[in-house]
C-alpha cells in the first residue's frame, strides 16, 4: 500500500498537507523499494519536466522516463505514438512554441530572426510533431494569427495603432545587434511594443489574405493562408486596455483556443532546456492504455544551424521582386529586409524509440535520427518525415550540437533512452515529504534585482532521494494542481532564457539556495515549488509570494573597461568577456560579489582611459590574454 508524507512550509503555503506519521513512512524499505533505489543509482537522474504524473502513481501504475541531452537553444517536442503510428499524447513542448507562440504570430514565414524576435511564423519549428498531432483521430486545430491591419505581413515596421508593451520580444533598431552573431552579446531595449495580431477571419480567407514568401528560390510570390494554424498562439501577453495600447480583443482569446485544440498543454510546458545538460522527463503510463507497442519520438530544431546545404546563401534575406515587377515595393518593407539574419538553417531532426509495456521493467536506446522535417512546415511534403541522408550534418566531434547532434551522442552511443518500470517496483514507494522553510528574497545585484529573485528552501526527506524539484511562477494565486500547471516552468537567473535547474543532491533537512529568472519589474508572483522522486510521487505544493522592485536604470555599459579599450560593445572580445562573466561570475556568489565590485570601480576607470588612444592600446594589451583564456575556459 503506498503511503503519503505531510508537512507545513514556513514562509510558504503547504497546499495539499496529507495527515500520515512522516516517521512510520521512512521505515525499512520493501522489495519495490530497493528496485527503485538500484534504477536511480544507474540511471544518473537529473533535474527534469513531469508529464501526466500529480502526486504519483499507484501500485497498478508504471512510468517511463525519457532522458536526452540537447545542444543549446533547442526547440523540443516530445511524444508518444501506438506501433501502427496513431498519435496518442504530446508529453513535452518547450516555452517557445507552446507558450511564446513563435509557430503561429504576426508576420510572415521567412521574415528573418534575431535575438528574441518578436515577427515571423516560424511553421518549420517542428513539422513533424505539429502534423501528426494535428492528424490524429479526433483532433482540432488551431485558429492562425495574422498582423491586426498592416499592408503586408512582410511588414515589421508599424504602418499603423496596432502595439502594446511587450515584456518578452523585442526588435532592436540597431542592424548590427540583431545579426546571428550578437545573440549572445545583447539585451531586449528598457522597452518595446509589438502588435500581438489577431485571429484571420473567413473574410480574409475569402478575400485570399497571403503572405510574402519564396515558394519557388529566388522567386517572391504570395502564399495564401487559410484559417488554421498547426501551432498555438502566443499565450504570455494579456490583453492591454489601457491608454495607448492598441491591443485587438482577439488576444483575451488566445489562451483559450490553445487550451480548446490541447487541454493538456500548460502541463506539458517546458522551458527551454540548457545546451549539454542531460534532461529527463517522466510519465505516468495511464492506466486505461493497453499493454503492447508502442514508440517514443522526439522533434528537435535550432535556428541559424547552417551546413552546406542550408545556409544565408541557400536560404537568403527574402527581397522584393525587381522594379517594374507585379509586387515590387509591397511584400517586404526596409526592416524585414535589413535586420536581423537569415534564420533557416538544417530542419528539424527527429529520433524515435519503440518500446514494449507489459513485459516488466526494461531499457530502450536510439543512438541516430529516424529522419528531418520540413524547412518551411508548409511545402507539398511538410507532413511528411523524410529519411536521414548527406543533407543532414552527423559529426559530433567537428560539428558539436549541429544537425543529428542537437540531441548528444553519449559515452556508450545513445541520444535518446526510454525506460520503463513496471509496476512491481514502485509499489511501495512514499512521496517525498513536504517543503518547508520556502522563501524568496530579492537578488544580489540590484541592476537585476527587477528580473532576478533568491529562491531558498529546506530539502525534503525521500526514501528514494529526490529526483527533481518543480518550480513554477505565476502572476495569479497557485492554490492546486490545475493552477500549478497553468504557472510557467521557472527559468534560470543571468542566463534567463533557460530552464532552472534546482540541485538534488542537498541532504534533507539542509537549505537549497538557487537563483530564478525570467521576471518583470513591478509585479507580484506567486513562486510554487514541489519535490518528484524516480516513481513519480510528489510532496505538496508549497508556495510562497513575492514582488519585485523597479528597474535601477544605468547609463553606461556593463563591460566598463572593456568596452572603453575596444570602441564597441558588441566586439567579439566583449562577447567572449560577457559570456564569462554571465556562465562563471554571475551563476556562484562569490562571482557576483567580483561583478560587483567591478560595477562600483568599472565607470571611472572607464572615464579615465577613453579619452587616450594610448591607455585603451594598453588595456587591449592587458586584456588579450585574458580574452584568451575565457575563449579557452568556454571551449
Amino acid at each position: 500500500m503506498r503511503r503519503t508524507a505531510q508537512g507545513q512550509g514556513h514562509t510558504g503555503t503547504d497546499l495539499a498537507s496529507r495527515p500520515t506519521d512522516v516517521s512510520s513512512a521512512r521505515g525499512a524499505p520493501g522489495r519495490g523499494v530497493e528496485r527503485v533505489r538500484t534504477w536511480i543509482g544507474a540511471l544518473a537522474l537529473v533535474a527534469g519536466h513531469a508529464v501526466a504524473g500529480g502526486s504519483g502513481v499507484s501500485a497498478q501504475d508504471r512510468v517511463v522516463q525519457i532522458e536526452y541531452t540537447p545542444t543549446e537553444r533547442a526547440q523540443i517536442a516530445v511524444w508518444v505514438e501506438r506501433s501502427d503510428g496513431t498519435f496518442l499524447r504530446t508529453l513535452g513542448l518547450t516555452q517557445s512554441v507552446a507558450y511564446r507562440g513563435i509557430g503561429n504570430r504576426p508576420g510572415a514565414s521567412q521574415m528573418n530572426s534575431g535575438f528574441r524576435w518578436p515577427y515571423g511564423r516560424r511553421e518549420g519549428v517542428l513539422p513533424v510533431w505539429a502534423h501528426r498531432r494535428a492528424a490524429a483521430p479526433g483532433a482540432a486545430q488551431f485558429r492562425r494569427v495574422i498582423f491586426q491591419d498592416r499592408t503586408s505581413e512582410g511588414h515589421a515596421s508599424r504602418s499603423s495603432s496596432d502595439f502594446s508593451r511587450d515584456e518578452y520580444f523585442c526588435l532592436s533598431f540597431q542592424a548590427s545587434t540583431t545579426t546571428r552573431d550578437a545573440l549572445d552579446a545583447v539585451t531586449c531595449a528598457s522597452q518595446y511594443n509589438s502588435d500581438k495580431g489577431r485571429f484571420v477571419t473567413e473574410q480574409d480567407v475569402d478575400a485570399g489574405y497571403f503572405e510574402p514568401a519564396e515558394v519557388t528560390p529566388g522567386v517572391t510570390m504570395p502564399r495564401v493562408l487559410d484559417f488554421d494554424s498547426l501551432y498555438p498562439a502566443r499565450r504570455d501577453v494579456t490583453r492591454c486596455t489601457q491608454p495607448g495600447c492598441y491591443d485587438h480583443p482577439d488576444v483575451d482569446a488566445y489562451n483559450d483556443d490553445a487550451r480548446r485544440v490541447m487541454p493538456e498543454i500548460d502541463a506539458v510546458t517546458m522551458a527551454t532546456p540548457p545546451g549539454d545538460r542531460l534532461q529527463r522527463l517522466m510519465m505516468t503510463w495511464p492506466s486505461d492504455w493497453e499493454d503492447g507497442d508502442y514508440a517514443l519520438w522526439i522533434e528537435v530544431n535550432t535556428e541559424g544551424d547552417y551546413n552546406e546545404h542550408a545556409d544565408p546563401t541557400t536560404f537568403p534575406t527574402p527581397r522584393n521582386p525587381e522594379p517594374g515587377t507585379p509586387g515590387y515595393d509591397e511584400y517586404w518593407d526596409y526592416w524585414a529586409m535589413n535586420y536581423g539574419y537569415p534564420y533557416r538553417g538544417q530542419p528539424s531532426v527527429v529520433y524515435s524509440v519503440p518500446f514494449h509495456v507489459g513485459a516488466g521493467t526494461q531499457r530502450v536506446t536510439s543512438e541516430s535520427p529516424s529522419g528531418y522535417g520540413s524547412t518551411s512546415g508548409w511545402d507539398e511534403r511538410a507532413a511528411d518525415m523524410r529519411t536521414m541522408d548527406g543533407t543532414i550534418t552527423d559529426d559530433p566531434v567537428a560539428a558539436q550540437g549541429s544537425g543529428a547532434d542537437r540531441l548528444r551522442r553519449q559515452e556508450d552511443s545513445w541520444r535518446v533512452r526510454v525506460t520503463v518500470v513496471g509496476p512491481e517496483v514502485c509499489e511501495e514507494n512514499t512521496p517525498p515529504s513536504a517543503i518547508t522553510a520556502l522563501q524568496v528574497a530579492p537578488f544580489g545585484e540590484r541592476h537585476d534585482a527587477h528580473r532576478y529573485a533568491h529562491l531558498s528552501f529546506v530539502a525534503p526527506a525521500d526514501d528514494l532521494g529526490v529526483s527533481r524539484y518543480e518550480v513554477r511562477v505565476a502572476t495569479e494565486p497557485v492554490v492546486d494542481e490545475a493552477s500549478f500547471q497553468r504557472a510557467l516552468p521557472a527559468n534560470a537567473a543571468v542566463t534567463d532564457s533557460v530552464a532552472l535547474e534546482v540541485p538534488t543532491s542537498t541532504p534533507a533537512g539542509e537549505l537549497v539556495e538557487v537563483d530564478l529568472g525570467g521576471l518583470q519589474p513591478l509585479t507580484h508572483f506567486w513562486i510554487a515549488v514541489r519535490a518528484v522522486d524516480g516513481c513519480n510521487a510528489s510532496s505538496a505544493i508549497a508556495t510562497a509570494e513575492y514582488t519585485t522592485p523597479d528597474i535601477q536604470f544605468t547609463t553606461v555599459s556593463p563591460c566598463f573597461v572593456a568596452t572603453a579599450a575596444y570602441g564597441s560593445p558588441l566586439t567579439d572580445e566583449i562577447g567572449a568577456l560577457r559570456r564569462f562573466r554571465d556562465r562563471h561570475l554571475r551563476t556562484n556568489a562569490v562571482g557576483r560579489a567580483l561583478v560587483g565590485a567591478y560595477q562600483t570601480v568599472g565607470p571611472m576607470l572607464a572615464e579615465w582611459i577613453r579619452p587616450s588612444e594610448a591607455a585603451r592600446a594598453s588595456v587591449r594589451a592587458v586584456l588579450a590574454p585574458v580574452v584568451r583564456l575565457v575563449r579557452w575556459i568556454d571551449g
